[in-house]
């Protein structure tokens, strides 16, 4: 009877924020237009991206005063965890760690009696998670295409609650990592002489879908300035060229834009050719550098969301099909008709174990008792961070020859590529992967979130007194 009303209770309260045509476009989105983008047996081609990323310096520590930093991100703790909100989540720890102040503000779909305080349109409120303050805020009745489809520099509601949060807050710098919801707070940090920074972790700023991947399942080389959305039309979006102009205006007023991966900042540079981007890779914390000795590679591993766009069917097909006393693990939640789909292609084979969704502090153990985890993405994967905490863990790896995840592999050193969405060049990988000589391993290095940390600090003092001079 509980559940039955927790789950009456949620679908009143997302009809309440977001309205029913809201609510009937993204399920049309989700179950049916995302399950035949992301079909199997389609023969998908990868593009290619020329490699025109050129680094560019980092600016030495300006100052050493204390700071404070406000991060927008679309969701947070405790209500979602994924790569950018861990990114965050660790970003403002070791931020905290180097004397500075922190906030995240973050959107939520929490019902609204859980929000005490209002500002116009937006209802918020404040608590802590994990030792970072954070401020959650959602409109009365969410604005078309808000979490994912529009770009609203106009957003009268936005506007008034971002001049509200910044005088309550009074921010140093502003650093968005998910920041298609607030093109609306980046015009009034303008406004005010609050530099921002934009950290990409996917391709919402121009991809609607954010996944760059088509409407009928192939891979997309590019908006081409927004000609090429108009055949992936979704519910929030009217004009695909319009939004992708007021992207650009979103990005070019940018005081820094940083990425995770060198793929990242090449696709964002053939979008905005005028753009600077600079390359920070997400830190892997110290508890992931652990020796293990592994003579034989058996015990085979995937952890993460349960999608379609990440492939785990693909991944159960080849594994039933590679016989031997070998083992898969498969850790996380997500849509629970893929996941019960997931389950019913794996019930005949005992070797496959479901080990539901896990949190991330035992994430070391859980790669310590794996030889190689699998990341079958049919999408392209901006950074990755279970593929490199597996690889700083001593794992072998195999990924799909797409997105970042080939820069953290070196084939057969440390792991193997095969062709994205194919289920025979699965197969061979996982068969090279039982074949692997561990004499031969090469283990990997990546930057530790300490030195993320102190990057970023560089950063944010130099478009802070960059800001502050020009107010001189």
């Amino acid at each position: 009877m509980k559940r039955l009303k927790k789950g009456a209770l949620y679908y009143i309260n997302s009809w309440q924020h977001f309205g029913t045509r809201m609510i009937i476009s993204k399920a049309w989105e989700k179950f049916v237009v995302d399950r035949y983008r992301f079909r199997p047996n389609l023969i998908r081609t990868v593009p290619t991206f020329l490699d025109t990323y050129r680094d560019s310096a980092i600016p030495a520590l300006a100052s050493t005063r204390p700071l404070t930093i406000c991060y927008l991100l679309h969701y947070f703790f405790p209500d979602k965890q994924g790569g950018t909100e861990r990114f965050i989540l660790n970003l403002a720890k070791e931020q905290q760690k180097l004397g500075n102040h922190v906030r995240v503000i973050t959107l939520g779909k929490r019902q609204k009696s859980q929000y005490p305080y209002h500002t116009g349109h937006i209802l918020w409120c404040e608590f802590e998670y994990d030792g970072i303050p954070v401020t959650q805020f959602r409109y009365n009745r969410a604005p078309r295409g808000l979490y994912y489809d529009a770009i609203r520099p106009d957003d009268h509601s936005m506007q008034v609650y971002a001049h509200a949060m910044i005088k309550r807050y009074h921010p140093d710098v502003i650093h968005m990592a998910y920041p298609q919801p607030f093109a609306a707070f980046s015009k009034v940090c303008r406004e005010m002489g609050i530099p921002y920074i934009l950290t990409l972790t996917d391709f919402n700023i121009f991809c609607h879908y954010a996944t760059m991947v088509k409407k009928n399942g192939q891979f997309c080389g590019g908006s081409c300035q927004g000609q090429n959305c108009r055949t992936c039309k979704t519910y929030g979006v009217k004009d695909a060229c319009d939004r992708y102009q007021k992207s650009y205006s979103f990005v070019q007023y940018a005081s820094m834009i940083t990425c995770p991966s060198r793929f990242v900042a090449n696709i964002m540079q053939q979008e905005f050719p005028s753009i600077t981007v600079h390359v920070v890779p997400h830190g892997i914390g110290k508890q992931f550098y652990i020796s293990v000795s592994r003579k034989r590679t058996k015990r085979f591993l995937y952890a993460g969301t349960l999608s379609h766009l990440k492939g785990i069917h693909l991944l159960i097909e080849a594994f039933i099909n590679t016989p031997g006393d070998i083992s898969l693990a498969i850790y996380g939640g997500g849509d629970p008709a893929y996941v019960r789909a997931l389950k019913a292609q794996a019930h005949k084979d005992t070797r496959i174990m479901f080990g539901g969704e896990i949190s991330a502090d035992k994430m070391p153990d859980v790669y310590c008792q794996a030889d190689c985890v699998v990341v079958p993405s049919m999408w392209y994967e901006t950074y990755n961070f279970v593929l490199r905490e597996s690889l700083a863990c001593g794992c072998l790896g195999i990924a799909s020859n797409m997105g970042a995840m080939p820069e953290a592999l070196v084939e057969g050193q440390n792991g193997f590529l095969f062709e994205a969405g194919d289920v025979a060049s699965l197969e061979a990988a996982l068969q090279r992967a039982l074949q692997f000589d561990w004499d031969k391993y090469q283990p990997a290095s990546f930057p530790l979130l300490e030195q993320e940390a102190v990057v970023y600090q560089n950063l944010y003092h130099a478009i802070s007194e960059e800001q502050y001079d020009s107010q001189d």
